[in-house]
């Protein structure tokens, strides 16, 4: 078939253009080339070129290996066990930062609460000088009685520290984030009973090696600076002067009527010129205010030129007063562990009433159980200021709970001696109830 001639000449002359057209391109090539220099040689071009080749092609192996099968497994492997890693390490974060949170609480807490305390200790010793008892004197006496009031009121330090703490955390909703990223209760627990039980064994530590020795030579201190009639001697000895007689007393204890009772006693009499005219040695003594009566007594009067011996009871006349006696003697509940079960022995060998000192024993035993009792039944209402109801109405129910353990359990423990069963059971029986019931809130809550 002929085609038109005015076809076939546009076609041709249109074909001659294009070189026209990419002569621009070639010549902005050129440019380019020259602004970037000359050409690698060819050898090296060649090594580049196969070093390129070689590695891409072993990464892309390598690669295409792992992922067929050889990594795979390993790397799925290697997930759960990271994750758990990471976990820990959260966990570990976080626990350490709600224990030093509640640990800061509670140490704030104990000083303003000893603080308080001590002022008050200050005002009552200050109307109470007297003789060679003056303020350096008074100062003397709260810096070495200050142990023994930070052990009484440690209890609602824990407990309200612990509530600020937990509910500072919770008003920020860091709680509830810490529970979202899988930090459950149960470790928000032990995080706060870990720090308050770091604070149990240093305190019972001071309870055992500290506070008594401190306390006992406080008071006696104190006695012999106002009237000059008590010394503390060597290994506890509580030297008394009762007008013209000095009396050595090896051991005293309280009986269950608050009455002083006293072992191991030998007395002097003293007459002109500090001449004794009279040892005598009593197994026991007791003190009836007016008077010493002494049990057991194997007197020795010591004249120029011979002595006579006798055993029975005796009477003296006293001039000590009864508030000496309860200053002097220290109370069973300020007696370290060992001392305890050494006077429970020697009051049984004496067929002595013993039930104050094993109810100080147990209550001494069961002291940490009974703070971390305290403060699970109060925990649970920590968790809910942030999420319901008022933070400060959260605070005063779990502390009002607190109290209430601690009110319940003096009522026991006062009551302890009339009531059937064994001694510790009822000791124990109040961190116990109160243990469950915070446990079964903190469930529910």
């Amino acid at each position: 078939m002929a085609l038109a001639p005015g076809r076939t000449a546009g076609r041709g002359s249109a074909r001659p253009a294009r070189p026209a057209a990419v002569e621009p391109q070639a010549e902005a090539g050129a440019a380019r080339q020259r602004r970037r220099g000359p050409p690698p040689l060819p050898g090296l071009q060649q090594r580049h070129s196969w070093w390129a080749h070689s590695h891409g092609a072993a990464r892309s192996d390598a690669r295409s290996g792992a992922l067929a099968g050889s990594r795979r497994p390993f790397a799925a492997r290697a997930r759960p066990v990271l994750a758990a890693l990471e976990g820990v390490v959260t966990a570990g974060i976080l626990g350490r930062y709600i224990s030093r949170t509640v640990l800061v609480w509670v140490l704030i807490v104990a000083v303003l609460l000893v603080g308080l305390y001590t002022l008050i200790e200050v005002v009552r010793e200050a109307q109470d000088m007297s003789g060679d008892y003056g303020p350096l004197q008074v100062l003397a006496f709260i810096v070495q009685t200050m142990p023994s009031r930070l052990y009484d009121i440690f209890p609602f330090a824990a407990l309200i520290g612990t509530m600020l703490g937990l509910g500072g955390l919770a008003a920020t909703n860091e709680l509830v984030a810490m529970r979202a990223a899988g930090y459950d209760r149960g470790r928000i627990l032990a995080s706060v009973m870990l720090s308050v039980g770091a604070c149990l064994i240093v305190l019972f530590m001071l309870a055992e090696f500290v506070i008594p020795g401190l306390e006992a030579r406080a008071n006696a201190q104190r006695d012999q600076w106002r009237s000059g009639q008590v010394h503390l001697g060597r290994f506890g000895a509580l030297w008394l002067r009762d007008g013209n007689m000095m009396l050595r007393i090896g051991y005293s204890a309280w009986a269950d009527d608050n009455r002083p009772e006293f072992g191991n006693v030998l007395v002097y009499r003293i007459e002109e010129g500090m001449k004794p005219t009279l040892v005598m040695h009593a197994t026991g003594a007791t003190h009836t205010g007016d008077s010493w009566q002494f049990r057991n007594v194997s007197r020795r009067a010591v004249f120029e030129g011979g002595e006579s011996t006798r055993e029975s009871p005796v009477t003296l006349d006293s001039t000590l007063s009864y508030d000496l006696f309860s200053s002097a003697v220290s109370k069973p509940r300020m007696l370290a562990i060992g001392d305890l079960v050494g006077m429970i022995e020697l009051l049984d060998a004496n067929e002595l009433d013993t039930g104050q000192y094993r109810q100080a024993l147990w209550n001494r035993l069961f002291f940490p159980l009974n703070v971390l009792a305290m403060i699970l039944v109060s925990l649970p209402f920590a968790f809910r200021g942030g999420r319901q109801g008022g933070r400060g109405l959260s605070t005063f129910v779990g502390l009002s709970l607190g109290l209430m353990f601690f009110v319940i359990s003096r009522l026991i423990k006062g009551t302890a001696m009339l009531w059937p069963g064994p001694l510790w059971l009822l000791m124990i029986l109040p961190a116990l109830f109160f243990g469950v019931i915070g446990l079964l809130l903190l469930r529910r809550l």
